[in-house]
């Protein structure tokens, strides 16, 4: 008894020790219960490891991230490897959702100790004074203990080797943060070219997408190609895109009940995901679904529009402002949480459900059919994730659909994760502005979560990176959050030309360079980890190529030449990236393609713009503008930044001239 009693006590101890029960993240609080001694990132806890001498554990997360559930399962969850951990180390827990940039600098560290790229969970083991040495994404529970030990054996037997490793490590970063770009002037067509010819040498004929698994929607890549594709009508490029727009449409990728694509397929047939929903993932995806919708006329890709819009209504809105995921995760009937368990369908159950509803065996076979629900499956447990192999449709397929949710509704919805972010929120309100172009009810839905953002993310003119419902605002904006607030101003602008929105554009991106930029590169914070913003789209489109993007808007909007000039050098700042690798940079990539055409604004009173606009949006050109200007008659300008090259009262003729000059 005595033993069990003290055993209790230590236990209880342990878990006091975690202080991550006052944070606002949700990721953070999912282990606040842990007997692992978390502590949220911030300047006491590196100073506390400072002062007791002790290594620090650095894991880095999200909420919604399956193999970080899975570590916490197997290892956070347990008493001894909370032991090990609170015995040697400070162990920090990092939301790379609510500190982008510290999970940036991170990821950098782990590729270059590991020559490729990271991924969540991320783990870095640092000096007691906040210098990595080691890093590791995922690990089971008996290789962590093995490394927690060893590292603290070494620590104390050879510290100055570890110590020599940090400044070794330390000196290949500083190389890299002062490699200074260099500024050139890239050749248009050349470019183009090398973009043409990557895609298509990555590009998966059979499938779609490209690369192998796993197989991410890369949907900032496809948009650019349809771009282009309104540039110079190269129908290969549209080829790539439907063929891919269609696989994921089809596949398992895309909820074929109901709707939202998940964050990527881990096969190359985009049959299996994992099964969490990102809100960028629907905001990149609604947007090119949109693009392509208006350049094919299809109405495939408007359905996805429209179930789109309607999915995310139902599970991310509270009062206009989105969450930003759901977890891949869902609790089964064995107590444990399980991946995919909502969203997949047992043959048998299922079967049988169609059957209680009034469908009779030849139909309830053809639905299954459809979605290719077999006894067999294609997931854990002879389930199956739906997926569409047929071109054959099926009768009464959105009754089918609400029923067959109506079957998963016996089962807990996954976990979302309420944090409100600026950019995602932005993201979203600018594809909205796309879709708009389909239905106006879009245009009105993306003015009413503007302005909500608006009054709920800046407080005493002070732009703030996330919000949770009932809590204090903390996290100041980033980088990100300016990009992508500027850029669905300037959208928004062009629905209804209130003056309010480009003004506000106008100040924050003002405020952005002053924050972010340095000499043509872009820091993702301006606090103390000043960690560049590289042109790649990773997870989801580069601040600073978005950045560049919405500052040449910007400038053509307000006629402020000086902000162009810093779009024009940014945009200029990698050639030698540019001319190699444009498909992997695709939003900067577009963005250049933009400049080096030149970005076009034509210029009317108000009311003939709002008049117009169907007509205006049916030149389909991906780099043209609309503003609204003072005129006591008629009258439409093409511009571009420093001169208008036509004027005329009849806007046929002007939109020819703009179209001949692209």
């Amino acid at each position: 008894m005595k033993n069990i009693i003290i055993g209790v006590i230590v236990s209880l101890t342990i878990a006091s020790a975690n202080q991550l029960a006052n944070e606002q993240s949700p990721y953070l609080l999912q282990h606040k219960n842990n007997p692992v001694a978390w502590m949220p990132w911030n300047k006491e806890t590196l100073q506390k490891a400072k002062k007791e001498n002790k290594l620090i554990f650095l894991s880095i997360g999200y909420s919604t991230c399956h193999w970080c559930h899975v570590m916490e399962e197997e290892s956070f969850e347990k008493e001894d490897v909370a032991k090990a951990v609170n015995k040697d180390y400070i162990a920090i827990k990092v939301d790379r959702e609510e500190m982008p940039q510290i999970d940036s600098y991170y990821q950098n560290i782990y590729q270059v100790m590991n020559g490729r790229g990271g991924g969540w969970p991320l783990t870095i083991i640092m000096t007691p004074d906040a210098k990595p040495f080691w890093s590791a994404t995922y690990l089971p529970k008996n290789d962590l203990l093995r490394i927690l030990a060893e590292i603290s054996e070494v620590y104390v037997s050879k510290k100055e080797e570890i110590i020599q490793v940090t400044k070794d490590l330390n000196a290949v970063m500083q190389k890299l943060d002062k490699q200074k770009s260099r500024s050139g002037n890239s050749d248009l067509n050349q470019t183009i070219l090398t973009f043409t010819e990557s895609v298509r040498s990555g590009f998966d004929e059979m499938s779609g997408g490209f690369g192998t698994a796993p197989k991410f929607p890369r949907a900032t890549l496809i948009e650019a190609i349809l771009d282009l594709y309104s540039i110079n009508k190269n129908k290969e490029l549209l080829r790539i895109a439907e063929t891919t727009l269609k696989g994921m449409a089809d596949g398992g990728i895309y909820d074929q009940i109901e709707s939202g694509f998940y964050r990527y397929s881990v096969d190359g047939q985009w049959h299996i995901p994992h099964f969490e929903k990102m809100l960028y993932s629907q905001a990149e995806m609604l947007r090119v679904y949109s693009k392509a919708y208006l350049l094919t006329g299809k109405e495939r890709y408007k359905k996805i529009v429209d179930d789109l819009t309607r999915f995310i209504n139902k599970r991310f809105d509270k009062e206009y402002l989105l969450y930003s995921a759901s977890d891949a995760d869902s609790l089964a009937p064995n107590g444990k949480k399980e991946e995919g368990y909502y969203f997949v369908f047992a043959y048998n159950e299922t079967l049988d459900f169609l059957k209680a509803k009034g469908y009779s065996k030849t139909e309830a076979n053809a639905i299954l059919g459809y979605f290719n629900i077999s006894k067999n499956g294609n997931f854990e447990h002879n389930s199956t994730n739906p997926n569409i192999q047929t071109s054959k449709p099926i009768a009464n397929l959105e009754k089918v659909k609400e029923d067959l949710t109506e079957l998963r509704s016996k089962k807990p919805y996954p976990f979302v994760d309420n944090k409100i972010l600026a950019s995602w929120n932005s993201m979203y309100i600018s594809a909205l502005v796309q879709a708009s172009k389909i239905d106006k009810k879009y245009g009105d839905e993306a003015l009413n979560r503007l302005d909500t953002l608006l009054k709920s993310m800046i407080i005493d003119g002070k732009l703030y990176h996330q919000k949770l419902h009932g809590k204090k605002l903390k996290v100041l904006g980033l980088l990100e959050d300016y990009a992508f607030l500027v850029d669905a101003l300037t959208d928004v602008y062009q629905l209804n030309y209130d003056r309010k929105y480009i003004d506000l554009a106008h100040q924050l991106a003002k405020e952005s360079i002053n924050k972010f930029y340095d000499q043509g590169n872009w820091n993702l914070s301006d606090d103390a980890y000043r960690t560049k913003s590289s042109l790649y789209d990773s997870a989801y489109a580069s601040p600073a190529s978005v950045i560049t993007r919405a500052l040449f808007k910007v400038a053509l909007l307000t006629d402020d030449l000086k902000i162009y000039e810093i779009a024009k050098k940014s945009i200029s700042q990698n050639p030698d990236l540019m001319q190699q690798y444009p498909d992997s940079i695709a939003t900067a990539f577009s963005t250049f393609v933009g400049y080096k055409t030149e970005y076009k604004v034509l210029k009317s009173a108000k009311n003939e713009l709002i008049k117009n606009r169907s007509k205006i949006e049916e030149l389909k050109h991906p780099y043209l503008l609309t503003k609204a200007i003072e005129l006591d008659k008629p009258l439409y300008l093409g511009c571009e930044i420093k001169l208008c090259f036509v004027t005329d009262k009849d806007l046929d003729k002007v939109l020819k001239s703009i179209e001949s000059r692209k």
